[in-house]
């Protein structure tokens, strides 16, 4: 297989001084305090050094998806590294390292080809230089744990060794990748290459950053959603011992300037300074505060949900195939359903915090965030800063699941960083971080299908109805988006189609959330699904099946389309891996969903069991994956894992309900989480293919909620049309 790199991004080969061989992405030139900076170096991705260590540049915020791990896997096999001698280095923020942020599950798909080019690149002038000194043809040898190898021979020489006269021969403009079937890394286990710090405590997150002269603050902001800023008494709070200061933050002292967020307001709020966290947290907490609620409208959970249902009467249509009225009139039967699900938060273990050294030349920040593109934008539009006067450094993240694509936080910080004249770090409290959220949005869908006299679907309806993610809070003025997508399953599938949405205005901040809108239709869609098999007296798995015909690719819409093969493949697995119709005892049942994200096919089977107190117990998951080629199998399992697990949660507790426009829930008291206890026996497969890989973090979490209120049905003959799940009423 060949690659080719477009010219922007081509490869280039530098000799620096140490005797090191540098791989970089030829974009602009890096500063001197770059981690790998040295001259003549152009924005490296790739150091060898005399001693055969390989160093590579994390350039992506890692999060928890493993890619710190994952990308020096793929470079070390094709460079033919020892991956004992492969060490990282993250990254800061930089500009010429174009798409430097995660979310979306794009880490792997974007940097899988890009890192095989780069180690292939490499190991070709190493095999050059090789080849001239040992008198042997380029093609008798190999790269192999860090050494050139003549495998009849069984001459080496190690990569520190020909780093000299390698570093003087560019690099070539394509090379050949390692076959499939020659990795030795890529597809194995590796533990994560900080585990051992993750482990043992060592590892620094964004919330244990410390810098010399530091304050430590925390955030009040107005419950209310669209709240402004209010008037406060201090007095007890002033008696707190280590308090600092007691300051308002208000974007007005800033000209006015909107910042790069979805809410003009988000600035707003009370700060408390101290000389440590918890000083703060108790300070804050001693302030009584009269907040303005001028102009909100003040909301409540029931209210929003009647507005929904309302809406589900005036829709746009997003997508039409064919005429799903004169569907409906021909069909044999038809057949509704209506499916609603909540807001939800996204609750990651590591509260959101930031550190800011705001100063005259510039302003340096530690931000665990997904998104720091958008937090440079911020700094510069609210300050008036040049790009070159602001370094943003990108710590490990404690979990982040769409709530750090948002910078507001991190604003905030370098807000207060700027009055005090000093550095900042900011940690909000677990109460402000449940409820000042970017949230999931709730919804209600209904579900219409016509179906002929053999039971097959002709006609299908989906009308979608809430508050939307891609309008700036949904308020009046601001452009309204759609949660519903014209390649939702199953377009393409069905002649006559009809996907529509309904928008609604409201107060609640909404946000991306892991596997975002899909969280959301997936349910919907797949509980329908199962629903109609049963109609029909089919076995829910033959009967998705069926509707999915025979293996080819379906065109969805523009060049994408849907390969049918892949997920009759996924779905077959499953069946045999949970012993799918085999009898179960009473009280147990077994659920099936089948969905597609991100490029991936996941097919999940749950089984549960529900006491006659209506308690449910998750007994068994099941997944089979088909994410192409599996760079780190560890870290893929441990990545579905999640996922799962994280579906499974949301649809049993998950729920943020809001009162007079303020979210109820404060903590994982009561906003309730799968404990440990209740983790299930899970069984993980991959289909093994040499496809390119594939988005992982978020796939497997949409099939988990239909899957689960599917086997609760098999179970007791319920039907869940409501998330949270919670119990049965038996």
């Amino acid at each position: 297989m060949k690659s080719k790199l477009h010219r922007r991004t081509f490869m280039k080969l530098t000799t620096v001084a140490s005797g090191a061989l540098i791989a970089g992405v030829y974009l602009q030139s890096c500063g001197a305090d770059h981690p790998l900076a040295t001259e003549h170096v152009f924005s490296p991705l790739i150091k060898i050094d005399t001693e055969g260590w390989v160093t590579l540049i994390a350039k992506n915020p890692e999060i928890g998806q493993g890619v710190k791990t994952a990308l020096p896997m793929i470079l070390a096999e094709e460079l033919g590294a020892a991956w004992d001698k492969v060490r990282v280095v993250q990254g800061d923020y930089d500009t010429a390292y174009e798409e430097q942020w995660a979310g979306g599950s794009y880490a792997i798909i974007l940097n899988w080809d890009l890192m095989r080019t780069a180690g292939a690149k490499v190991r070709q002038v190493l095999l050059q230089v090789a080849a001239k000194r040992m008198g042997k043809a380029v093609s008798e040898l190999s790269t192999r744990n860090g050494e050139v190898q003549h495998v009849k021979s069984g001459e080496t020489l190690p990569f520190g060794a020909l780093l000299a006269e390698a570093s003087k021969i560019p690099l070539p403009e394509t090379v050949e990748f390692k076959p499939m079937d020659a990795f030795e890394i890529v597809g194995k286990r590796i533990p994560q290459i900080d585990l051992d710090q993750l482990v043992n405590g060592e590892m620094q997150y964004g919330i244990d950053i410390k810098l010399p002269g530091m304050v430590y603050a925390t955030v009040l902001k107005n419950p209310v959603f669209e709240g402004g800023s209010g008037t406060w008494d201090a007095t007890r709070a002033r008696a707190v011992n280590g308090l600092i200061d007691i300051l308002e933050l208000d974007n007005k002292t800033y000209g006015g300037r909107l910042l790069a967020s979805n809410s003009p307001n988000f600035v707003n709020g009370i700060a408390v300074v101290a000389n440590s966290t918890w000083a703060a947290f108790k300070a804050a907490g001693e302030l009584e505060v009269s907040w303005d609620e001028t102009g909100t409208r003040k909301e409540n959970t029931d209210g929003i949900f009647e507005r929904f249902r309302a809406q589900l009467d005036d829709t746009m249509i997003e997508r039409e195939d064919g005429d799903i009225a004169a569907a409906r009139r021909k069909a044999a039967s038809n057949y509704e359903a209506v499916y609603e699900v909540p807001f939800l938060a996204h609750v990651p273990m590591e509260p959101m915090n930031c550190t800011v050294d705001f100063r005259e030349d510039g302003c340096e920040v530690w931000a665990p965030t997904q998104n720091p593109e958008a937090l440079q934008k911020g700094l510069i539009k609210l300050f008036g800063l040049a790009p070159e006067q602001i370094k943003i450094h990108l710590p490990r993240i404690g979990g982040a699941f769409g709530r750090r694509y948002y910078v507001d936080y991190a604003m905030d910080t370098a807000i207060l960083s700027k009055k005090m004249g000093r550095p900042v770090k900011l940690t909000w409290t677990r109460e402000a971080d449940i409820q000042h959220d970017w949230y999931r949005p709730a919804s209600v869908h209904k579900m219409e299908a016509s179906l002929n006299g053999n039971g097959q679907v002709t006609g299908w309806r989906h009308v979608l109805a809430n508050a939307s993610r891609k309008t700036s809070l949904g308020r009046e003025g601001r452009p309204a988006g759609t949660e519903i997508d014209p390649y939702e399953f199953p377009a393409g599938f069905v002649p006559d189609l009809r996907l529509e949405y309904g928008h609604v205005l409201s107060d609640v901040p909404l946000g991306q959330w892991r596997a975002v809108g899909h969280s959301a239709t997936a349910f919907a869609v797949h509980s329908f699904l199962d629903e109609l098999a049963h109609w029909n007296k089919r076995d829910p798995m033959d009967y998705f099946l069926e509707f999915l015909g025979p293996a080819r690719m379906v065109p969805v819409v523009d060049d994408y389309a849907f390969d049918a093969g892949r997920s009759i493949a996924v779905v077959e697995k499953v069946r045999q891996l949970s012993n799918w119709g085999s009898p179960l005892p009473a009280g147990q049942g077994r659920g099936f969903a089948a969905c597609k994200g991100a490029g991936s096919f996941v097919a999940e089977v749950v089984t549960v069991s529900v006491g006659t107190n209506g308690k449910i117990r998750i007994v068994r998951v099941d997944a089979v994956v088909d994410c192409g080629i599996v760079v780190n199998r560890s870290g893929a399992e441990a990545q579905v894992e999640g996922g799962i697990l994280e579906g499974l949660s949301a649809a049993l507790y998950g729920e943020i309900t809001v009162q007079d426009g303020t979210a109820e829930q404060s903590n994982f008291h009561d906003y309730r989480w799968m404990r440990m206890g209740e983790t299930p026996e899970m069984h993980i497969e991959f289909i093994q293919n040499d496809l390119p890989p594939r988005g992982l973090g978020e796939p497997p979490l949409p099939p988990a909620a239909p899957a689960l209120a599917n086997a609760i049905f098999a179970a007791t003959g319920q039907r869940i049309r409501k998330l949270p799940i919670r119990k049965i009423e038996r």
